[in-house]
């Protein structure tokens, strides 16, 4: 796949095509999504929150490598996560695959590749974080999602941002479950 092909799509398309890339690596690891609803939701906040950078504080309490390295919820001081999602995750991580815990720190990255920035040209960050991320899914062997759906949302849209939408519709594993 030809990293070209994301030149002009929005970041907030771009991440949600990394999203769609971990939903299709949990369907392929065979997972239960009911297991992964919290971290997908709190990951497609992104196409739809209104400062990025609010994304940003809540995702990076999320992230396996940052979570696991609390042993217990009250050695961190968490502004997001419940002590109750903090448990869950914290079980839910220890017993996925690793290749999940990089991918989400990875769609974190990219997500956060224009912060407190303005995207020039094409995004040059966020592309390279793209190819990082399509590059990570070929090597192992992940079905990359269909690019074309992602097309609508022009880079040309909110200064390269893009416009906010509801990325859960475009979910296929939360698609019914979050009302929409």
């Amino acid at each position: 796949m030809s990293i070209e092909q994301f030149s002009n799509i929005s970041l907030r398309g771009r991440v949600a095509y990394a999203i769609s890339c971990l939903e299709n690596m949990i369907s392929a690891l065979g997972y239960d999504i009911n297991d992964w609803e919290i971290v997908l939701n709190y990951l497609w906040t992104f196409t739809d929150i209104r400062y990025l950078d609010d994304w940003n504080e809540i995702i990076v309490e999320v992230i396996p490598e940052n979570l696991l390295e609390f042993e217990t919820y009250e050695e961190q001081k968490f502004a997001h996560l419940s002590k109750e999602e903090y448990l869950y995750l914290r079980k839910l991580y220890k017993s996925c695959d690793l290749s999940i815990h990089i991918l989400i720190r990875e769609i974190f990255e990219l997500g956060i590749s224009h912060a407190y920035s303005v995207i020039e040209g094409h995004g040059k960050n966020s592309l390279k974080c793209m190819e990082q991320i399509i590059l990570f899914m070929e090597k192992n062997q992940f079905q990359l999602p269909d690019v074309r759906l992602f097309l609508m949302h022009s880079f040309e849209e909110n200064r390269g941002w893009g416009n906010r939408f509801n990325g859960k519709r475009i979910s296929k594993l939360l698609e019914g479950k979050t009302g929409g």
